[in-house]
């Protein structure tokens, strides 16, 4: 038979005596054992010595001095964590107990002594058990004895624990399970501002608020399963001051029998800790915005130095080609007339493909540059990005190579507005990036997806990623970490360029080994009225109108002028605004297409073209420039709306194409 007031320590008894094979009736107390013993006879009591009503030591006092016979001679053996040996020896002796086993030895004491105590049977009651008075008088001195004891130790733990809650640097509060406070140290008051008597009680719950007032309640009623809450909580203190409070409530259960006894609240006053992480949050993002900005005017100076040499060297390239197609026709002349030999004539136009050639890859370089700088004339338009990759598809897959290319698109996407070759063209420079960080093959999967009256699409591979210094300067031109020779570094910067010209914005993550994902995002296009389709150009045969061709550069002008007088135009020149409009005024009315560039010192084309537009109405208006920041906004605006634009460089077939064009169109207005 156990005896004991505490049920966990019965359950370790009986399962360790269950072990060994031993039956184990369980005594809740000194009552409870006295009833058991007269039942079953037990052949060894294990009792615990301080219990509440009768404890152990009168328990075999008691059983001595029954008249059942069994009963009176079972064994006992006391298992105590609050007696020595040496404080129970003496009554123990008078009783007839057969050991005493501390609870902090080894169970295999307990095991031997219940060993012992059963091989030697039943205790023979020779002498008589002490009278009642005797044994009452060292009852009385062991239970007093212990009782000093426990309460010195316990002024003790008072005491340790009064110091720790005064030094405490948070507040505590001991609350029960009705939600009432009883204890309250100092701290606790100071963070709240108020005195002790108005937090007593259910005054506490001031420092939350009331949603988490009922969490709280909850909790100590023991509702839930969560034996601890954590709270974030703001008060304001008499003088208006706002404090931050950090809470944590968690639920005490009794050592005894594990019931919840309450629970303790522990208060923090954060608010300096709160204002350093939001300062420190301001600080990082102040240095990111700071890292941003030093990237934006980075990339904004490649920008301009990439635009204004590239528009530079269009000019001196659109001389050479335009030179370069006269040549090639006058040859051709000179074959069919008979003035120049056949073979004569084969070697030089040979000669001369190889200078086109090196032009128009020249030409792609400029363009780009100009792309990169945002400076390339585009022509926007409503787009659909699903359409435009389901058409290019098997232009991507060839750039894509031996990597596979996935298509993920959202059905509901909405249309941009873009120039969809360039749009094109930035795709493929994506497709083909990471193509070439996945030389063994792999995926790129191409995602569109839109929110926040944004469009999205975001081209994920699985190539080997970039590091860090790598990342922060991929959009940069020129840049390549490709053995030298091998590309221009042109790629990531002029889809760059594409997209922040088109109003977008393009940003790349990536991290060594798990690939790299690109994503630009694309205003959507609000829905509009659509406008009246335009005039039709017609295909009208050259009529031999008078053109004033305006360029400040010399070469374009003459090559121009060369090209379009041979397409059957009378041709005046000019090589600024103001010698333009004194050739108007001696020729009024016999203009019928002003060709000017853009951008020229002083007075530049779009302002030339309306001082002439108002002085001649009927006049066709055609802009020549490489540069779109004169002609085009930063959201892809025409600054001209229907106007008729020719980008540099051109060939002749554009140049006397666009001109034609320009006049029909004025002639079916």
């Amino acid at each position: 038979m156990v005896v004991d007031d505490v049920a966990a320590n019965r359950d370790i008894v009986r399962m360790l005596l269950g072990y060994r094979g031993h039956d184990v009736i369980e005594a809740r107390d000194g009552a409870d054992a006295l009833r058991l013993a007269h039942v079953h006879h037990p052949d060894v009591v294990v009792s615990d010595v301080l219990m509440p009503g009768i404890d152990g030591l009168e328990l075999v006092h008691r059983l001595r001095s029954d008249p059942d016979r069994l009963a009176a001679q079972a064994p006992v053996i006391f298992y105590t964590a609050n007696y020595l040996e040496p404080e129970t020896r003496p009554i123990a002796e008078a009783c007839g107990v057969s050991q005493v086993v501390l609870r902090s030895q080894d169970p295999h004491t307990l095991l031997e002594a219940i060993d012992t105590a059963l091989a030697q049977g039943p205790v023979l009651i020779d002498v008589p058990p002490a009278a009642d008075e005797e044994f009452a008088q060292a009852h009385l001195h062991a239970v007093n004895a212990k009782l000093i004891e426990k309460v010195r130790a316990l002024h003790d733990t008072e005491r340790r624990f009064e110091a720790m809650a005064v030094a405490s640097p948070v507040g505590i509060c001991i609350l029960d399970t009705h939600g009432t406070a009883d204890y309250i140290n100092e701290r606790f008051t100071e963070i709240m501002q108020m005195p002790q008597e108005s937090l007593l009680g259910q005054g506490w719950l001031d420092c939350l608020d009331d949603s988490a007032q009922d969490a709280a309640l909850s909790l100590l009623h023991g509702a839930g399963e969560t034996a601890e809450l954590r709270f974030d909580h703001r008060i304001s203190w008499p003088d208006g001051t706002t404090r931050r409070l950090r809470l944590h409530l968690r639920q005490i259960h009794d050592d005894d029998d594990g019931r919840l006894a309450g629970g303790v609240l522990m208060v923090d006053d954060v608010t300096d800790l709160v204002s350093a992480e939001e300062r420190l949050r301001e600080e990082i993002m102040r240095r990111q915005e700071d890292s941003r900005h030093r990237d934006a005017e980075r990339l904004d100076s490649l920008r301009r130095m990439a635009g204004g040499t590239a528009h530079d060297f269009n000019n001196i390239l659109g001389a050479i080609l335009g030179y370069t197609n006269l040549a090639i026709e006058t040859i051709n002349d000179g074959l069919e007339d008979g003035t120049v030999p056949a073979e004569t004539a084969e070697s030089l136009l040979g000669d001369l493909q190889h200078v086109v050639k090196g032009g128009e890859r020249a030409k792609g370089l400029t363009q780009q540059l100009l792309a990169f700088g945002r400076r390339e004339i585009i022509q926007p338009a409503p787009i659909n990005l699903n359409a435009l990759l389901r058409d290019d598809t098997p232009s991507l897959r060839e750039t894509a190579g031996d990597a596979e290319l996935i298509l993920d698109l959202d059905p509901a996407l909405p249309d941009v507005k873009a120039d969809p070759a360039q749009i094109s063209q930035a795709l493929r420079s994506l497709v083909r990036n990471s193509a070439e960080a996945m030389p063994s093959g792999g995926t790129v999967t191409v995602t569109t997806s839109a929110q926040d009256d944004m469009v999205t699409v975001s081209l994920t591979d699985t190539g080997a990623g970039m590091p860090q210094h790598v990342l922060d300067r991929a959009f940069e031109p020129f840049f390549s970490t490709k053995p030298a020779g091998s590309t221009a570094g042109l790629g990531l910067s002029t889809a760059h360029g594409i997209i922040s010209q088109a109003g977008g914005q393009l940003t790349l993550r990536s991290q060594e080994g798990r690939g790299t994902t690109a994503t630009f995002t694309l205003p959507a296009l609000i829905t509009e009225t659509p406008a009246p389709p335009p005039s039709p150009t017609g295909t009208d045969e050259t009529g031999g109108e008078t053109l004033l061709l305006v360029d400040d550069e010399a070469a374009v002008l003459q090559v121009s002028a060369r090209i379009l007088s041979s397409a059957g135009y009378d041709v005046l020149t000019a090589n600024d605004a103001g010698e333009a409009l004194r050739i108007l005024e001696q020729h009024p009315g016999h203009v019928s297409a002003l060709v000017t560039d853009v951008v020229m010192p002083g007075m530049n084309g779009r302002q030339l073209a309306k001082v002439a537009a108002m002085r001649q109405p009927s006049l066709s208006i055609v802009f020549v420039s490489g540069f779109a920041e004169s002609l085009i906004d930063e959201n892809g605006n025409n600054l001209e709306p229907g106007s008729t634009i020719l980008a540099k460089p051109f060939d002749r077939e554009a140049l006397v194409s666009t001109v034609r064009g320009a006049l029909n169109a004025t002639a079916h207005r």
